[in-house]
C-alpha cells in the first residue's frame, strides 16, 4: 500500500495512474511463480511426454490468478486502498474470490514441484509424508470454513484493520492470510471425491452458509451509522465522497455481489447434486455400488 502503510503523502486523484507498487518482493515473487509453473510443465513434458493431471485450462487458471494478484497488489488499486475503504475492499475481494479459487484449481503445487531439483523434491516428499496427519486435520471442511470465516471477521475488527493500514508487515500478513485461507476454502470445495453426489450436497451447504456469514459482515458495514475505521476519515473527501459513504459502499460490495455469487454457485451445486443422484438411481445395481 503506497499511501498509509508506506512513507509519503496521501494519494491524490491526479497521481492515481502513476501510483504503481514498486515493492521488489512482489514483482520478483509473481515472476518467479510464473517461471516455476512454466518450467514445471516443461519438465513434466520432457520426462513423461505429457502433463499428467494438469489440463490446459489449469494453465489459464494459474495465469489469470497471477494477473489478479498483480491487479490487487501492484496496480494503482493498491495505493487507492490506502485512501478509500471501498478500494481496499475490492483488493480483498479480488484476493479471495478471483485469485484464490483460480490458483487453488491450477494444480500449482504439483507443477512447481516438478520445476525443482530432484534432491529438493525428495526432501519435500519426506516432509509431506510427516505432515500428512496434520494436513488431513487442517483440511477438514468444517475447520477450513471456520478458518476462512475467522480470518475475514478478525481482519475487519477496527484495531487489526487499522494496524494493517499503518504497518507494511501487518498489511502483508493480512493479504497473505486472506489468500491462503480462501485458497484452502475453494480447494476443499472443488477437490474431487469418490462420492460426487454427497460432495455436491455438501458444497451447496458450504457455500450457502458462507454467503450468510460474509453477507452479515457486509450488511453491518452498509447499515452502520458509525465509522469503523477513522484512519480513512481525512482522505475520502478528496475523492468526492464521505468516509461513512465510502464505508457503506464497501459493505454493499461485500454483501450484494459476493452474496449473489455464492448463492448462484449454491444453486449450481444443487443442480449437479440432483443430476448425480439421478444418474446413480438409473445405474445398474452393480455399477451403483462402485
Amino acid at each position: 500500500m503506497t499511501t498509509l502503510a508506506h512513507a509519503g503523502h496521501p494519494l491524490a486523484p491526479h497521481d492515481l495512474m502513476t501510483a504503481w507498487n514498486s515493492d521488489p518482493i512482489l514483482w520478483v515473487g509473481l515472476f518467479l511463480a510464473l517461471w516455476l509453473y512454466h518450467r514445471g510443465l516443461r519438465q513434466m513434458r520432457a520426462r513423461t511426454g505429457q502433463t499428467p493431471g494438469i489440463a490446459r485450462w489449469q494453465l489459464s487458471a494459474f495465469t489469470v490468478g497471477l494477473l489478479a494478484l498483480f491487479v490487487a497488489l501492484i496496480s494503482p488499486l493498491d495505493a487507492l486502498g490506502g485512501v478509500l475503504f471501498s478500494a481496499h475492499m475490492v483488493q480483498h475481494l479480488i484476493l479471495m474470490f478471483i485469485a484464490a479459487p483460480l490458483l487453488s484449481v491450477s494444480g500449482a503445487p504439483l507443477v512447481v514441484l516438478w520445476a525443482l531439483p530432484l534432491r529438493w523434491r525428495h526432501w519435500i516428499g519426506r516432509v509431506a509424508v510427516r505432515l500428512r496427519p496434520a494436513w488431513h486435520g487442517l483440511s477438514q471442511p468444517l475447520i477450513v470454513w471456520l478458518l476462512q470465516a475467522a480470518t475475514l471477521w478478525l481482519w475487519h475488527l477496527p484495531g487489526l484493520f487499522q494496524a494493517a493500514l499503518v504497518n507494511e508487515w501487518v498489511h502483508g500478513l493480512e493479504h497473505i492470510s486472506f489468500l491462503l485461507t480462501s485458497g484452502l476454502f475453494w480447494w476443499v470445495l472443488f477437490r474431487p471425491t469418490k462420492e460426487r453426489g454427497l460432495h455436491y450436497g455438501f458444497g451447496m451447504f458450504y457455500l450457502f452458509t458462507a454467503a450468510i456469514e460474509g453477507g452479515a459482515l457486509g450488511a453491518l458495514l452498509l447499515f452502520s451509522n458509525q465509522l469503523w475505521y477513522p484512519t480513512y476519515a481525512p482522505y475520502a473527501e478528496a475523492w468526492g465522497t464521505s468516509a461513512l459513504g465510502d464505508q457503506q459502499l464497501a459493505g454493499a460490495m461485500m454483501w450484494m455481489p459476493i452474496g449473489i455469487a455464492y448463492l448462484i454457485l449454491s444453486w449450481v451445486f444443487i443442480v449437479l447434486w440432483f443430476h448425480a443422484l439421478e444418474q446413480k438411481m438409473t445405474m445398474p445395481p452393480t455399477e451403483a455400488k462402485r
